[in-house]
């Protein structure tokens, strides 16, 4: 569906030229500059609308950008046309603008459609010389919010204008702002908080401040009606110290001529505050149990140095992303160096096992004081850059029965794979350690939880009695006469990510009986998904050839950290990349078939695989996989990565 917005046409020979010209993207989008080229208010709202009737035409080439631009988006560094770009169908009626036009920043917030499904859509254009030279923009994907913000309608004072004499400075709206999030960073309930009466929070389409009728449909999760209450007794009752960390507060477009200040940032909760005491002394026990980030995009009316109006939109990420616009890792971390063939050596298996569980015990304890850690050992949590200290080993309280160890004397290297528990709530986790002369220079953690969204995952599937006797064979040796090289052993297993992205399983070295685990679920032999006929269960060579996962494309990177020649297990980080757009497929002996709606968005699946070889062919596959920004990267490379 494109843009309704239509600029006033004059009868005249200079208005039809004016028109005419404005057909051309380079053109439209210096329809409103002023004498000195500079791109006005409508000239930059007009930008925004060409935009998004080209996301929803899927034709960046109906704009004019700049050659360098800079494309993001839910933090993740893309080229023009990729991410919702391929997925978005059409635009929503909610519209609300915004601009800063001395710097020539425009953004929005509103709803459009992805494959019919409405999403929420929050946009920063920058226009520089009539050219887009920047995008930035983040998707909400929860068909509820976008439904409610699509019934709504923007608040008219995020468009009344200031008058003149009344105007505040960049920076006193900026600091008025600011003071929001210093109020809700740790909240006590003892700062000032500069909320004019009239103030309302609307965020995802609900309605967060002064709404008591909230409650007559659902029941507060924490026992209190917090939103019940306006915006400055909210902040006074010390409620959001759920709230751990505000960073990263970017404040890319101040619109002075109607007071308004807008900033992404990110929302960390580090789920170490178990039970919140409010300041009247009643308490209330927290429903986050593990670390969590949220992006934000938030724009806040501001008159007479009071917040009259704020609109949020928010989504989940990984805990501790960083926006692709700053510094590159909120803890700046030295890249670690791979540790020299006599280094890595003089740690054997039985002492990386037991640096291992060191880990796994100061991880308990919450404490790395006692681990032998390397200056400068660099530390991944899910992708993301974390200091040592931070993410699990605020949360982590217990480990499961299942212990996996992975040993790779000849490089240092060492895996572990078990089941964790955070306060109750059970999950899956793979670390990988870098051991150099006996100390640790590199950690790399994947954790999936019980109660992550669509991540199907399922602890206690590494205790079912069905699937432990066939994963087995991932703590029997190999004999010594029948070890392969560690050539060899990333060659077969490399054969499987090519087989995935060719639907062929023909190609893949699978044992007849292979089994594959998936966050703790057997994925195959398996009843799941439309390559099964008649309930019948299908083979993973099978599910390779039905092209049921066409969607996935490409795997990239593939990294292989740890190479097990004892006991024929080669264990790796694989970036499983979906675009979106691949909507149905071809099954051979079924016809066409829907892909799941999970698969029609980009997105990117970090996945730790590991795999057990014996004779030439992959026996057992165990995964482990979080969800990621599509285009997301996990920062490490290994000199075993396949050119």
């Amino acid at each position: 569906m494109r843009s309704k917005f239509l600029r006033p046409i004059f009868v005249s020979a200079i208005a039809l030229l004016a028109v005419v010209l404005a057909r051309t993207p380079a053109a439209a989008a210096a329809s409103h500059a002023n004498s000195e080229g500079a791109c006005d208010r409508a000239c930059l709202e007009d930008t925004v609308n060409q935009y998004l009737a080209a996301v929803a035409a899927r034709d960046p080439s109906k704009l004019s950008f700049a050659s360098d631009v800079k494309f993001t988006e839910n933090t993740a560094r893309l080229k023009i046309g990729e991410g919702f770009w391929a997925t978005a169908n059409g635009q929503g009626a909610f519209k609300l603008y915004f601009a800063e036009p001395e710097a020539g920043e425009v953004g929005f917030i509103g709803t459009m459609k992805e494959w019919d499904n409405p999403v929420i859509f929050c946009l920063r254009l920058k226009v520089a010389g009539g050219k887009i030279a920047e995008v930035e923009d983040f998707v909400v994907r929860d068909a509820d919010a976008a439904k409610k913000l699509e019934a709504m309608s923007p608040n008219p004072l995020f468009m009344k204008t200031v008058p003149a004499a009344e105007r505040a400075t960049r920076e006193e709206l900026v600091k008025t702002a600011n003071m929001y999030f210093s109020g809700l960073q740790n909240n006590d309930g003892k700062g000032v908080y500069p909320f004019a009466e009239d103030c309302n929070r609307v965020e995802n389409g609900t309605q967060t401040t002064n709404n008591p009728d909230l409650y007559k449909t659902q029941a507060p999760s924490t026992g209190y009606p917090i939103m019940s209450l306006g915006c400055e007794a909210q902040f006074k009752t010390g409620f959001f110290k759920i709230v751990t960390h505000i960073r990263d507060r970017r404040w890319v477009i101040v619109d002075r001529e109607r007071g308004l200040a807008f900033a992404f940032a990110f929302f960390d909760h580090a789920g170490t505050v178990k039970a919140v005491t409010l300041t009247d002394g009643s308490t209330f026990p927290s429903t986050l149990r593990h670390p969590l980030t949220f992006e934000i995009g938030e724009l806040f009316k501001i008159e007479n140095g009071k917040i009259h109006a704020i609109q949020a939109v928010l989504t989940q990420e990984p805990y501790g992303i960083t926006s692709g616009w700053g510094p590159a890792t909120p803890h700046a971390a030295a890249a670690s160096a791979k540790p020299s063939e006599s280094g890595a050596a003089s740690c054997d298996r039985k002492c990386l096992n037991g640096l291992v569980d060191a880990y796994r015990a100061a991880l308990i304890e919450h404490d790395a004081s006692h681990l032998p850690l390397a200056p400068n050992a660099r530390y991944t949590e899910n992708a993301q850059d974390l200091k040592i200290g931070d993410g699990l080993w605020g949360t982590l309280t217990g480990w499961g029965s299942y212990k996996l160890y992975i040993d790779d004397p000849e490089d240092g290297a060492v895996a572990y794979v078990g089941v964790t528990d955070e306060a109750g709530m059970s999950g899956l986790l793979v670390t990988r350690l870098r051991v150099a002369n006996r100390k640790i220079t590199e950690i790399e953690t994947l954790v999936t939880r019980k109660e992550t969204a669509v991540s199907f995952t399922r602890p206690d599937g590494f205790t079912d009695p069905k699937v432990v006797p066939r994963i087995a064979g991932f703590f029997e040796d190999i004999p010594e006469s029948e070890r392969e090289s560690q050539k060899d052993l990333i060659a077969q297993t490399d054969l499987y990510f090519d087989g995935i992205e060719k639907s062929s399983g023909s190609i893949v070295p699978f044992a007849p009986d292979v089994i594959r685990v998936e966050n703790g679920t057997q994925t195959c032999p398996s009843t799941f998904g439309a390559a099964s006929r008649n309930g019948q269960p299908v083979g993973c060579a099978a599910g390779l050839d039905s092209h049921v996962f066409e969607y996935i494309y490409p795997i990239s990177p593939r990294v292989y950290n740890v190479v097990d020649r004892q006991r024929g297990i080669v264990m790796g980080s694989f970036m499983f990349n979906t675009s979106g757009k691949v909507k149905s497929v071809d099954v051979p002996g079924v016809g066409k078939v829907d892909e799941s709606p999970a698969a029609l968005r980009p997105f990117s699946e970090e996945v730790d695989e590991i795999f057990k070889i014996k004779n030439g062919k992959i026996d057992s596959i165990i995964a482990v996989m979080t969800g990621l920004p599509f285009g997301d990267t996990s920062g490490w490379s290994d000199t075993l990565q396949k050119p």
